[in-house]
């Protein structure tokens, strides 16, 4: 190759390289903030990242909430046989499942993540008068008298997987040619043993347990998968991701920007909020996608 094209050739990468690593292009798209330690991680993301107007959501999500206990009623009211609610393992959440859902919703069948032997232990903490019991890291018994005091004849399971499973599992990793059975599959194996055709059930779960849909980790998520039309009717069945205001996800983030942040909100149909909700950040359909019903409470 003659020297002028080579060096024509090194110029053009050269003026290549000085332009996508100015802010603005390529990798090093997003600005630099004077004010980012100031900010979580989400809220300094580029703002070509939202969409549309905040106003257009914020309508749109006005125009499909409704009343926390108006969505509890419509269950209760429901022939809704499994209803699996995400949550984050920590003391508001589980003081917010106790006081604002517990306490009104109709309950057969708790389905905690624990497993039977635990179980057994937490309901005779909570026949003892124990105030509070751990699960987690977080406060269960709350939880468990909220629902006893709704309903005396409910039933607390524990459906996780169990010791004896956890055994197989191991044996079934060192045996690669079985197929391997998740922690989910398990939970779902546990499920439909258990369940109750006719009844109302409850899982309450961490939140990704509860996904529609892969959440990219193979087949050890979400349980939910297992159990969809299996269990029962898919028409029977709801899952449900509970938001705090005080989380530093997107949804939360988003709930603060059009301010609705300081709202106790229940979205019952997320397939209806989805393509605004696509429209003003495309990246908010991980959550409108993967579950059925949102609910965000604020938190002090």
């Amino acid at each position: 190759m003659p020297k002028t094209v080579q060096n024509a050739l090194f110029l053009l990468v050269l003026t290549l390289v000085v332009i996508f690593a100015r802010p603005g292009f390529g990798l090093n798209s997003v600005p630099a903030s004077p004010s980012s330690e100031a900010v979580s991680p989400a809220e300094n993301l580029d703002p070509r990242f939202w969409l549309a107007d905040t106003l257009d959501l914020q309508a749109e999500l006005n125009a499909h909430q409704v009343a926390l206990s108006e969505w509890i009623e419509s269950i209760n009211r429901s022939n809704l046989e499994f209803l699996c609610l995400g949550e984050i393992h920590n003391q508001a959440f589980r003081q917010f499942l106790a006081q604002d859902i517990f306490s009104q919703l109709d309950v057969d069948v708790l389905m905690l993540e624990a497993d039977p032997p635990q179980v057994e232990q937490f309901l005779s903490q909570v026949e003892a008068g124990i105030p509070s019991i751990s699960l987690f890291g977080a406060d269960i018994a709350a939880v468990i008298r909220a629902v006893q005091a709704r309903n005396p004849n409910v039933q607390v399971l524990g459906v996780d997987e169990t010791a004896q499973q956890t055994a197989w599992k191991n044996l079934e990793e060192v045996h690669a040619e079985r197929q391997r059975l998740s922690r989910d599959g398990f939970i779902a194996q546990n499920i439909r043993q258990q369940f109750r055709p006719g009844s109302r059930h409850v899982a309450l779960f961490g939140g990704s347990h509860c996904s529609l849909y892969d959440v990219g980790l193979g087949n050890s998520r979400p349980f939910f998968l297992h159990l969809a039309g299996v269990l029962t009717a898919r028409e029977q069945m709801k899952s449900a991701l509970i938001i705090s205001a005080k989380q530093t996800n997107l949804f939360a983030l988003t709930m603060r920007r059009i301010g609705l942040d300081d709202q106790l909100l229940a979205f019952p149909d997320t397939k209806a909020i989805a393509p605004t909700a696509y429209n003003f950040r495309w990246d908010l359909k991980s959550f409108w996608d993967n579950y059925d019903v949102m609910i965000h409470f604020p938190t002090p």
